[in-house]
């Protein structure tokens, strides 16, 4: 059974960089002992995160943490939330004007019911009967 090995991310590094000035990974993982595709794992990791992407699993050291907690950091958070209220105040826009349309056309149907006649002066149709429960005059004015 094969134990796990450990490479240190200064090793890492040092195989990333002899890979980026022409080595081969062939000879690369044959002088480390390792496997070629761990070397094309490596360049990735190096190229997604820096020298930070090198560094194995763990706990972040203090300067990882400290540079998590600086400005940069609270400008993205600040941005990230600049960019959630732009978004609200886009939807509550589209909302008040939604809003105008639907007042508008309900203004529009209450000045039409208001001045159509009674349905008793409409040609063809029948004068409301006591027993309908129905007014003559439906305004009271």
């Amino acid at each position: 059974m094969r134990t796990k090995r450990y490479f240190s991310p200064e090793t890492k590094l040092e195989v990333v960089r002899r890979y980026a000035a022409g080595d081969g990974p062939g000879v690369l993982a044959r002088e480390y002992g390792i496997r070629g595709t761990l070397v094309h794992q490596w360049v990735t990791a190096y190229k997604e995160g820096g020298e930070r992407g090198l560094r194995g699993p763990g706990r972040p050291s203090r300067e990882a943490v400290a540079a998590a907690l600086l400005p940069s950091s609270v400008e993205e958070s600040a941005t990230h939330s600049l960019q959630a209220a732009q978004r609200r105040i886009a939807l509550l826009e589209q909302k008040i004007a939604q809003q105008g349309l639907e007042i508008d056309f309900f203004k529009l149907a209450l000045r039409h019911f208001e001045t159509s006649p009674p349905p008793a002066e409409r040609p063809g149709a029948t004068a409301p009967t006591p027993s309908s429960g129905r007014t003559r005059n439906r305004k009271a004015d």
